[in-house]
């Protein structure tokens, strides 16, 4: 899948996830995506959803602290 594949995936969950998410399960989904891409997968879903590179790194500070890891 070519990285603007990639990106429209994430835009379209993210389009029909966004009406039932908050702030915080904003930054977790965000973070969970990103992890999923592997390298570059904040910047993918920065550039997907429009969230702040920042955002996304404290959606995986509050997936470690929660796994303990």
């Amino acid at each position: 899948m070519s990285d603007n594949q990639v990106v429209e995936s994430i835009q379209d969950k993210y389009e029909t996830l966004l009406p039932y998410l908050n702030e915080k399960t904003r930054r977790i989904w965000a973070a969970i995506e990103a992890r999923s891409l592997g390298w570059g997968g904040v910047s993918q879903v920065a550039i997907a959803t429009g969230l702040s590179r920042t955002t996304i790194h404290a959606g995986m500070r509050l997936l470690s602290e929660h796994s303990g890891g």
